[in-house]
């Protein structure tokens, strides 16, 4: 059925245009570009040596060698175009997928599938990569191709690994016994290295027996190893990861070392950490109904599947929706109903928790223990957040060193206590900083006002995302901004470190709209939701000298100090080791903290941050509260997004909450 959408020949039209330049740009570097015509610029040639000896830069340019350059760019430009269009009009994915379920060619139809779908993520990550390069004052174009780089490559594995999760090209169906969804006896899980294991991490002594109709919960601190426990049952760790299993871990009667997750997909559900990485379709009822259109099913009976699963989930209006219109718990409703279509009598979830509100969350959490305990099926949940799950779980299993230990009875998570001393630790961090402000200001009379947001609005489309919003900040503020998914609360962060409209946000007398891009960051910058976006470079030193090379900091007072500072380390000699390392090897907590760093820099007056408790364990929600007070001074504020409402009233001097765009009156956090 033909059905015309314009996102993919849009898609296509940028790649071509860009094609072409890049193509015109070529010429003109590498020996110029003269063919005839007016000559528009006599750059000197530039030969270079050693082994290059052949090669020149530069040189005369004229309209003829640039005409000849953008010509021989064209058939290439109208291969992308015409595939674009194809694409507008029909979902080249099914007939790939179809190609790569049957036939000869398999292997590369389904390549062919992945690459195809990962193009869109290219160019929403060249998207991301240049907000990202605004909001650090980043102008190098090379810089940016890492980060564009790895966020392609990461949703090409996410994307390759939903796919096999979902029985994509499976040879063949292994049979399934019901009564046994978990088996672990004397198992041991660790990625191999040269003489040790090479990522320092492995899991030993692994006997566990789950039920079906049960609910299990997978505690512990980021890096303990809970999702490669989990993805041991869905096979991705064996097949997919690389990693190493000795002893036994059987999954619906089926040896998982010698069977990949394709050939369990009918028995074996998996919703992935991050479910918007993992989406193959473009829209919910596609995206449901996918494991079953690849295996052939027929197409009534997959639709009256996907209703079944709608029903059950209450998403029955969303079937319709395109996937990037979904809110952060829509998405994760999707996603289960994709892993249910099959019918599976293992679950497994991977911190579906993380990037909810509140309603959200107890929504997902009634979902997944009614399919527990009255569909039957065996849920394995992999969670930081922990409060949630106490009167759903069955059954807790924590991660803690090499081993997983089944708590009894009334014994509780050790991340749950870690939970709560945090909490107590943020509130008499906060209690301190309160006590603070107040006798600053008997000194010296009021704080400071240091920024107002006047009238500002947001449209995204015709829909009003922000809808004119004031605000005043004062010296001194930590200030929590508290809302649903979808509240608006993102774009309003954004659109105050960006501002279009002047005199719509004033920041210490300056009005940031009409500052120069990069003297912005000196007034307000942004740390964003996917702060990963942020860092370009390939160790931690070389992202600290590159945040300082505009900014030319006194000395000791550099970006690498001001890091090791946020991490509560007295020097940067103590950071050394982490200096070394890549950005992304680093914890959660202490990439956000990098970040903070980074756009600490410039040294604002009024430091903008967006879910700074999003995937954090405890330990790490000690670290980033701890960051935020010291990011906070007596002459600069703090606003920060978030969902984690203990978090916040922990921490904020005050809250204001947003709703449907629109911000309610500021309310006091503690007297």
């Amino acid at each position: 059925m033909l059905r015309f959408r314009i996102a993919p020949l849009r898609a296509a039209a940028l790649l071509a245009g860009a094609f072409v330049g890049i193509r015109v740009m070529y010429r003109v570097v590498f020996g110029g570009a003269s063919g005839g015509g007016q000559l528009l610029v006599d750059l000197p040639r530039l030969p270079l040596g050693g082994p290059f000896s052949h090669v020149a830069l530069f040189g005369p340019v004229t309209t003829g060698g640039l005409g000849n350059a953008a010509l021989s760019a064209l058939p290439f430009a109208l291969v992308i175009l015409t595939f674009g269009l194809l694409n507008a009009l029909i979902d080249v994915r099914r007939l790939f997928a179809r190609g790569a379920d049957r036939g000869p060619l398999r292997a590369l139809s389904r390549s062919l599938v992945i690459a195809w779908a990962t193009f869109p993520a290219l160019i929403e990550s060249v998207r991301r990569v240049r907000t990202a390069g605004a909001l650090r004052g980043e102008r190098s174009a090379p810089a940016l191709l890492v980060p564009v780089f790895e966020q392609t490559v990461e949703r090409a594995l996410c994307l390759a690994a939903s796919m096999e999760v979902r029985g994509f090209a499976a040879n063949r169906t292994a049979p399934a016994e019901c009564e046994k969804p978990v088996v672990m006896t004397d198992a041991f899980l660790g990625f191999e290295g040269p003489g040790e294991n090479e990522h320092g991490w492995h899991l030993t002594g692994l006997t566990l027996d789950l039920a079906p109709g049960t609910l299990t919960v997978i505690v512990g601190s980021t890096g303990s190893g809970k999702t490669s426990l989990l993805h041991s049952l869905s096979g991705l760790f064996q097949h997919f990861d690389d990693g190493t299993q000795h002893g036994w871990v059987v999954v619906g009667g089926v040896d998982r070392a010698a069977t990949p997750p394709r050939e369990t997909a009918g028995f074996v559900g998996l919703v992935s950490q991050n479910v918007r990485l993992s989406f193959v379709a473009e829209t919910v009822r596609d995206e449901i109904g996918f494991a079953l259109a690849v295996r052939g099913v027929a197409a009534v009976i997959v639709e009256q599947r996907v209703r079944e699963v709608a029903e059950r989930l209450q998403i029955e209006h969303l079937l319709a929706r395109g996937i990037d219109a979904l809110s952060a718990g829509e998405a994760s409703l999707v996603a289960i109903g994709a892993a249910l279509i099959n019918r599976p009598i293992l679950l497994l979830v991977d911190e579906p928790l993380a990037d909810l509100d509140t309603p959200a969350r107890e929504r997902v959490v009634q979902v997944l223990e009614r399919l527990a305990h009255e569909a039957r099926v065996c849920v394995v949940v992999a969670e930081h957040n922990t409060r949630e799950w106490e009167s759903a779980a069955d059954a807790w299993l924590e991660v803690r060193g090499a081993r997983v230990h089944a708590l009894g009875p009334g014994e509780r998570p050790s991340a749950l206590v870690s939970a709560e001393t945090a909490q107590a630790s943020a509130a008499t961090a906060q209690s301190t900083e309160v006590s603070r402000t107040r006798s600053r200001a008997t000194a010296t009379g009021p704080a400071e006002r240091l920024a107002g947001i006047r009238h500002l609005t947001v449209l995204h489309g015709s829909e009003r995302a922000v809808d004119d919003v004031s605000l005043e900040l004062w010296a001194g503020d930590l200030v929590a901004l508290e809302g649903r998914n979808g509240a608006g609360k993102s774009s309003l962060l954004r659109a105050i470190a960006l501002p279009s409209n002047p005199g719509s946000v004033i920041v210490a007398g300056r009005d940031v709209a009409a500052m120069r891009r990069r003297d912005r960051r000196t007034a307000v910058a942004l740390v964003p939701e996917n702060f990963d976006d942020l860092l370009f470079a390939v160790t931690v030193a070389e992202e600290c000298r590159r945040a300082d090379r505009r900014q030319r900091p006194a000395a000791g007072a550099g970006t690498a100090a001001r890091f090791a500072n946020l991490l509560g380390l007295g020097s940067v000699t103590e950071a050394a080791r982490l200096m070394r390392r890549h950005p992304r090897d680093l914890s959660a907590g202490e990439r956000l903290c990098l970040v903070m760093a980074i756009q600490l820099a410039a040294e604002p007056r009024l430091l903008l941050v967006d879910e700074p408790t999003r995937g954090l364990d405890p330990e790490a929600r000690v670290l980033v509260a701890a960051a935020l007070l010291r990011a906070s001074s007596d002459t600069s504020a703090v606003l920060f997004a978030t969902h984690d409402r203990d978090f916040a009233r922990c921490l904020a001097t005050r809250t204001v909450v947003m709703a449907a765009g629109l911000l309610a009156e500021p309310e006091p956090v503690r007297p």
